[in-house]
């Protein structure tokens, strides 16, 4: 084993002497390892966030030249995507491939009937050709278990994302559970909603189902090395309840257990996933010991997900290439979850206990990674203020209250895996190299803190008061966008100054080690705020601090 550990430090070391003098695909920076990505979509989630988490740990992500992978409800060109992983794939080292976009151009596309199982079914041939024209390089492949609603870009789609929700909960309760009491209004339902609505949305469903079907064989076959079945936005019951158990049974009967998996999630699996990949490129399988800052795991679903959250966290961790473990003094990560109080009246109290459970954790040198899991779509307002005033926050390894529980959840343990198997390696890098990486790594913190509390507490509830204000239209922008634009660059380049300043800069900061030797520098000028809306709305946007070391 030492034999082997001293190869991969001079095969790294050479790697790294080589890799400064390439040029890698679309003009990004070189990194350790190259690995080409085909993303969910491109919002920043799908593209800036794996590639910053990939950057952290030494490895460059590519992604398709951005004409071709759509924007909003303009879907992404499969058919090309597919030919350019394939004509480029000598470039990469491994690959990560959404088959929402392989297959119908992106996650809006996949929740249509536009394509049909034939046209999708040919789209994702080219995860095959790619195993076997590179049967050494890792193939992980991801699809959605599709959501109970529709997507809601205007306001009549907002109405059928409400009804088609609630007729598909009711659909499983009455047909496949035998609850009577909800018949009547399913019937009402019915009348509803057009049929040429539900008839698309129901097609959509079925090609979806045996799309994930087909992916199980090809683990089963090898030519996918990983596969995650991300089950959207859901509830306890619903269409996709039936559809997730077909797909588990199968998972079981083919012995698959430990190359598929399925749980609540969709957003962060580029995350996920470039973590596995940096996890295995450096041989390093991070060990979490899990904490609850409320109820535990166990006890709760979280919103929009259908299973214990518990089981959702021992499936991120795995996915993301590491391992639990109850040895708190010999973790790698500590991982504190945000999750509700048993009581309101014990509120206070719990956000009290996590914030000194984190500082005792930081004194102690140990690794601190947050999921801020609290709320939907924002971080936890009382606690991360708390953490903020009370933490250095440079110390902490990871964070996220972005969106859904699973999504935040993937996003803090893949970036907190990832940068851990990059920086346990203790020798073959120079400071040149670490200072690169590390400045993508806080780069992402800043970001973090600055949008899930900044941004979504904060410019957004101000940004669409002003919409109203000015009456444009929340979910189509149009000819509005360019004053909302600059009313959200305004208000967050301010949020995201302010938390650079009281919590970034001048900091001292650790870069890495090699052998005994531990590299620090201080955190300097913030030299760029790249900010901007990437779809004509404000559900989210782009922030792109370039922080001075």
């Amino acid at each position: 084993m030492k034999f082997f550990r001293m190869g991969l430090v001079l095969i790294l070391a050479v790697f790294v002497f080589f890799s400064v003098n390439s040029v890698s695909a679309n003009g990004s920076k070189p990194g350790l390892a190259n690995l080409m990505m085909i993303p969910l979509d491109d919002r920043p989630a799908n593209l800036y966030f794996p590639e910053k988490v990939g950057k952290s740990a030494g490895v460059n992500v590519i992604n398709p030249p951005e004409e071709m992978i759509g924007y909003y409800n303009t879907p992404g060109n499969s058919e090309e995507v597919g030919q350019w992983v394939v004509e480029n794939s000598d470039q990469a080292d491994g690959f990560v491939i959404s088959t929402s976009m392989l297959a119908y151009g992106g996650l809006i596309a996949s929740r249509t009937g536009v394509k049909s199982l034939e046209e999708a079914m040919e789209n994702i041939q080219n995860i095959k050709e790619l195993k076997e024209k590179h049967p050494d390089k890792p193939v992980y492949v991801y699809d959605t278990i599709q959501r109970l609603a529709v997507t809601a870009i205007s306001e009549e789609s907002r109405e059928y994302y409400d009804l088609i929700r609630e007729w598909a909960i009711l659909y499983d309760k009455v047909h496949n559970l035998g609850m009577e009491e909800d018949r009547e209004r399913l019937e009402e339902l019915e009348h509803i909603i057009p049929e040429s609505v539900l008839n698309d949305y129901l097609e959509a469903r079925e090609r979806n189902h045996e799309v994930n079907k087909q992916l199980i064989d090809w683990a089963e076959k090898g030519y996918i090395d990983y596969l995650v079945l991300a089950q959207d936005d859901a509830n306890p019951y619903g269409l996709h309840r039936a559809e997730r158990e077909i797909l588990s049974d199968k998972v079981k009967s083919d012995g698959l257990e430990n190359k598929v998996a399925i749980f609540p999630g969709a957003d962060e699996v580029d995350v996920v996933l470039v973590s596995r990949f940096a996890s295995q490129f450096y041989r390093k399988s991070s060990s979490f010991y899990v904490e609850y800052g409320g109820i535990d795991g166990a006890d709760w679903v979280a919103p929009l997900e259908d299973t214990p959250f518990d089981e959702n966290v021992a499936k991120h961790i795995e996915s993301a290439g590491g391992v639990m473990t109850e040895d708190e003094d010999g973790a790698d990560i500590h991982l504190l979850l945000n999750t509700p109080s048993e009581e309101t009246s014990r509120r206070e109290a719990d956000i009290n206990g996590m914030i000194d459970r984190v500082n005792e954790w930081v004194a102690e040198d140990n690794q601190v990674a947050i999921g801020d899991v609290l709320s939907v779509n924002r971080a936890d307002e009382p606690f991360v203020k708390g953490l903020a005033n009370q933490v250095d926050l440079t110390k902490i390894r990871a964070y996220s209250g972005w969106n859904t529980a699973g999504n935040a959840l993937g996003i803090t343990v893949g970036h907190a895996a990832a940068r851990e198997a990059f920086l346990s390696q203790k020798s073959g890098f120079g400071v040149p190299y670490y200072k690169e990486t590390a400045e993508a790594h806080y780069e992402f913190l800043l970001h973090r803190y600055a949008m899930d509390q900044g941004y979504k507490n904060v410019v957004k509830p101000e940004a669409d008061e002003f919409i109203t204000e000015i009456g444009a239209n929340p979910w189509q922008l149009d000819d509005d966008y360019d004053t909302v634009n600059q009313f959200v660059r305004d208000s967050l380049k301010n949020q995201t100054e302010m938390w650079y300043k009281q919590y970034f800069k001048g900091k001292e900061v650790y870069l890495g080690s090699r052998g005994k030797k531990d590299f620090h520098t201080t955190i300097g000028n913030l030299e760029r705020l790249q900010v901007e809306l990437p779809w004509p709305r404000t559900f989210e946007t782009e922030l792109e601090p370039d922080l001075e070391f």
